[in-house]
């Protein structure tokens, strides 16, 4: 859903209770809606000058403020999201506590951007890495990674690994590669093959694809991030377009979740970057 330089849609979210924790991974996510087609924006008193009510509102069920809020007529014609128990009748959606904000997010794309949320890749982009910190508690990745042999390799050039069982889609990508002028191409079929090859090789650039059938591809992508000396980049490429996965892949190591299909300009654009 990144942005393509048409117009862009924004939604007005205001929001009552909630933890500081809760809170700060809430406005973190709102921020990185800003590259987006669709923008979700924090609704605060200055805003109600330009906009009269926002678009959702989403109240933390045990909080003391979510009586007075239900009460207020003007939020009659909002979308009311829910988190905890007892939710009214007039809710839209509702959520357990504790919230997981991506989940959240996934269902206002839903509604608000169907057609994008079903088809764009997800940039991952963040100019806000400092407060991101707390979202690493919601993907609850507590994968470990494989072992590599101990030792370093030597310096890489500008060498680069394809890791993604599919024939057709590891020839696309080599030939991007090519056009971008990285032309030192490896490729792996299988996390094993890829394993063999990174105790090998140093590598400038490595591509996991999550559809890996013999092992845990986040397993690989960990190893790669711990690999000695430090691949400069890694792309995560997966069929699945939700917030979630491209959180985990940016806080494994990878520098973008690519959806596929690979968009071809946006895959020309980072090639041209590394």
């Amino acid at each position: 859903m990144t942005n393509t330089g048409g117009p862009v849609k924004r939604i007005f979210v205001k929001y009552y209770g909630f933890s500081d924790a809760e809170r700060h991974a809430l406005e973190s996510m709102l921020r990185l809606s800003e590259s987006r087609d669709v923008v979700y924006t924090a609704w605060t008193a200055q805003t109600a000058e330009a906009v009269h009510a926002p678009d959702v509102l989403i109240i933390d069920g045990e909080s003391w403020e979510a009586v007075l809020e239900l009460a207020n007529p003007s939020h009659d014609a909002v979308k009311l999201i829910w988190v905890g128990e007892d939710a009214p009748l007039e809710a839209w959606r509702v959520f357990p506590a504790p919230v997981k904000w991506s989940a959240v997010l996934d269902a206002m794309d839903k509604e608000f951007a169907p057609a994008a949320s079903a088809s764009a890749p997800i940039d991952l982009d963040i100019s806000h890495e400092h407060d991101l910190d707390v979202l690493l508690d919601e993907t609850g990745d507590d994968t470990q990674p494989l072992p590599l042999e101990p030792g370093e390799l030597p310096a890489p050039g500008r060498r680069v690994l394809l890791v993604d069982r599919g024939r057709d889609d590891r020839l696309y990508l080599r030939a991007k590669l090519a056009a971008a002028g990285l032309h030192e191409v490896d490729e792996a079929a299988t996390g094993i093959e890829a394993l063999v090859l990174l105790n090998t090789h140093a590598y400038h650039l490595v591509t996991v694809d999550l559809g890996l059938s013999d092992m845990d591809p986040w397993q690989l992508v960990k190893a790669v991030d711990n690999t000695r000396p430090a691949i400069a980049h890694m792309f995560v490429t997966g069929s699945a377009p939700n917030w979630q996965q491209g959180l985990r892949a940016r806080f494994s190591g990878a520098q973008v979740y690519l959806k596929k299909p690979l968009h071809p300009g946006q895959l020309k654009n980072l090639l041209q970057n590394i």
